[in-house]
């Protein structure tokens, strides 16, 4: 059914009306970063006569699709350096000034896409009477490694251009939500694992500042950000990959684009064996785009005026057993190797707060402590120093999750937060039945997330059932079977691991 058409500010676009929700897909928000601009930062978009069609999504980024598919992130859709399109859901194209909810999709910054089916809006969009918009950016080489310092004459090459791309998007929704019955002034960015870590990051990203009022991070990675000289060595090593020296970075320009998906990959897994913890690919403080560390910008009161809500899944670092390389330290040998490379002093501290190590357990509950729950509990620690925040822990395990050992492992929150149950991996975790227990969850997690972007707070209007994180009682609501708040969960771990050195 031929939805409404829309007039943006450079032209007009025909979307498409699906079971009473209006849907525009493959909607491009900065210029094509090809030829020469590649490696360059996203332009706006040029005006156009006529009206485009927004029918199909656009191309996914580069990545590797082996390993996308493996880990269930690949979309459906052609690949392409021409990547850079975001997707619209709205109730109705019409002067309601919907709340906006921006999803930043995760895959650690080398897998991932907008389009993927756990990421549709439809019914978060139709439930929560909100418009719901999906991104591409730049993932791997091309957007996240930082050749600045081996540019060569007459060659520019420029910083953080996935985490650029981000910001381009949000300008994009910025000046032409309205048109799709959405609310400019109120926008809630929201992600996952590497969208988390984009959502941690642009808080503290100046020229992202008001281009959003709220923001939801799930399953952040906040610490997995890097200076450049830290940087340097895995874009080093990426140019050792492909044969290319130093003096010669000119050759990026030209090359195609499959050898540095490729070259992408064997730095990934290199890295992953060579200094667990880390991520190949992530934000680079430059000093300028992205002035300082997340944290320590958090720590000095850089975010007011946004609330956020924060939280991670009980069963993290289940997930990445499935994978090769595993991204994470999930095994004893890659644990020690982590804090030989960070904080020598602090491992047997840590390893003794864990009952069992090295046991399977305890390995893979320091995996997921290490990468994702304690930085985040560190970030809204400080961030509820200075602005509203709420934390959160996903605990709820369908019988699939439960029998497949997975648990409440990376990334299962999403599918209750979209709703996204007749996606391919919702349809699967909900193969044993119990879809109807789960859609129950899942009305509330969506609730709360709504709630969170209509009124910068997660509660419901009738009263307050989800209260403050803060650092004396560290306040956390467990999403399960039946939700409940915890007061500082998992307290001995949590201080175990204070002031632990990190990668940077």
């Amino acid at each position: 059914m031929i939805g409404s058409i829309v007039t943006t500010a450079k032209g007009h676009l025909q979307g498409t009306m699906e079971n009473d929700v209006c849907v525009w897909r493959g909607v491009r928000y900065a210029k094509a970063p090809i030829d020469a601009l590649r490696f360059r930062p996203p332009e706006p978009v040029e005006k156009w006569s006529g009206v485009l069609d927004a029918v199909d999504f656009g191309a996914v980024p580069p990545q590797p699709m082996d390993r996308a598919v493996r880990t269930g992130m690949a979309g459906n859709e052609k690949m392409d350096e021409d990547c850079l399109f975001l997707n619209i859901w709205s109730p109705r194209a019409d002067d309601r000034k919907r709340p906006v909810m921006v999803w930043i999709p995760g895959g650690a910054y080398i897998t991932g896409a907008g389009s993927i089916d756990m990421y549709n809006g439809h019914l978060l969009a139709k439930n929560g009477d909100v418009v719901v918009v999906s991104i591409n950016y730049r993932l791997g080489a091309l957007g996240y490694l930082d050749f600045t310092e081996f540019t060569d004459d007459g060659e520019t090459f420029e910083t953080n251009l996935g985490l650029r791309d981000q910001v381009a998007s949000l300008k994009w929704v910025k000046e032409n939500i309205e048109a799709f019955g959405g609310d400019p002034e109120n926008v809630t960015i929201f992600g996952e694992s590497a969208g988390g870590n984009a959502v941690t990051t642009l808080l503290t990203v100046p020229s992202a500042r008001g281009l959003f009022k709220q923001a939801i991070a799930e399953s952040s990675a906040p610490t997995s950000v890097y200076g450049k000289a830290f940087a340097r060595q895995f874009s080093e090593k990426f140019l050792d990959i492909l044969g290319i020296g130093k003096n010669e970075i000119h050759r990026l320009k030209t090359l195609p684009v499959q050898e540095i998906v490729a070259a992408s990959y064997q730095l990934l897994q290199e890295n992953s064996q060579a200094m667990p913890g880390s991520l190949s690919f992530g934000p680079v403080v430059d000093g300028d785009f992205l002035p300082d560390y997340p944290l320590d910008s958090i720590r000095s009161g850089k975010a007011k005026g946004i609330p956020l809500l924060i939280g991670t899944n009980r069963d993290e670092a289940t997930l990445f057993e499935q994978m090769d390389p595993p991204l994470i330290p999930i095994n004893e040998e890659m644990i020690h190797k982590m804090f030989e490379n960070t904080d020598p002093e602090a491992k047997e501290r840590i390893t003794n707060a864990y009952m069992n190590f090295p046991k399977k357990e305890a390995a893979l509950g320091i995996g997921r402590d290490a990468t994702f729950h304690i930085p985040s509990v560190w970030y809204a620690e400080a961030y509820s120093r200075f602005e509203k925040t709420w934390m959160y822990r996903f605990d709820y395990k369908t019988p699939a999750l439960r029998i497949s050992k997975l648990g409440a492992t990376h990334g299962m929150e999403i599918l209750f937060a979209f709703q996204t149950f007749d996606s391919a991996l919702g349809k699967w975790i909900t193969s044993y039945g119990f879809k109807t227990a789960a859609l129950k969850v899942s009305q509330r997690i969506q609730g709360h997330w709504v709630n969170f972007a209509k009124y910068g707070n997660p509660n419901p209007e009738e009263g307050e059932i989800w209260p403050k994180y803060d650092e004396n009682n560290h306040y956390t609501m467990i999403f399960d079977k039946k939700d409940y708040i915890e007061k500082d969960p998992n307290r001995m771990i949590r201080l175990a691991w204070e002031g632990v050195g990190i990668y940077k």
